[in-house]
């Protein structure tokens, strides 16, 4: 019996921190950008981003500054870091904001060009992506974003 509960709790716990898919948008300067990111644990994502009419690709990672499971209250808040490298060479610094069920955030690119991201619904999503499916890569290797 014990080790029926060991297993029952491991895997709830497994499910508690894998990530799932959210969708976000942004408008910046004209331009239309959408992507999604995929939660790998309670504080990091990796996340993806592509401009709508073009082939800007950008990538990168989410860093909670607290666990996001801690969120219990509607207008609970977090802090929260994104830097995204895009394949035109353009690095996206990014300070967001948890809310219970919501991302927000602003941020600047390297010439000061402003970025303000939220997240959205799927249905929302799909009426200014070009494409449905999201993959994110598992080798790091291939990120745009360099150090």
């Amino acid at each position: 019996m014990k080790n029926i509960l060991k297993l029952s709790l491991i895997c709830s716990l497994g499910l508690l921190t894998t990530g799932c898919n959210q969708y976000i948008t942004s408008t910046t300067n004209g331009d239309v950008y959408y992507g999604g990111y995929n939660r790998r644990d309670m504080i990091h994502a990796d996340v993806k981003l592509f401009q709508k009419g073009t082939n800007k690709i950008c990538d990168g990672s989410v860093y909670l500054n607290a666990p996001s499971r801690s969120i219990t209250f509607k207008n609970d808040r977090v802090d929260a870091k994104m830097v995204l490298g895009c394949n035109d060479g353009t690095l996206i610094d990014s300070n967001w904001q948890l809310r219970k069920g919501s991302f927000s955030g602003e941020g600047v690119d390297q010439l000061n060009n402003k970025y303000s991201f939220k997240t959205v619904s799927k249905k929302e999503y799909k009426k200014v992506a070009e494409h449905d499916k999201i993959k994110f890569i598992n080798d790091k290797s291939e990120s745009y974003l360099k150090y």
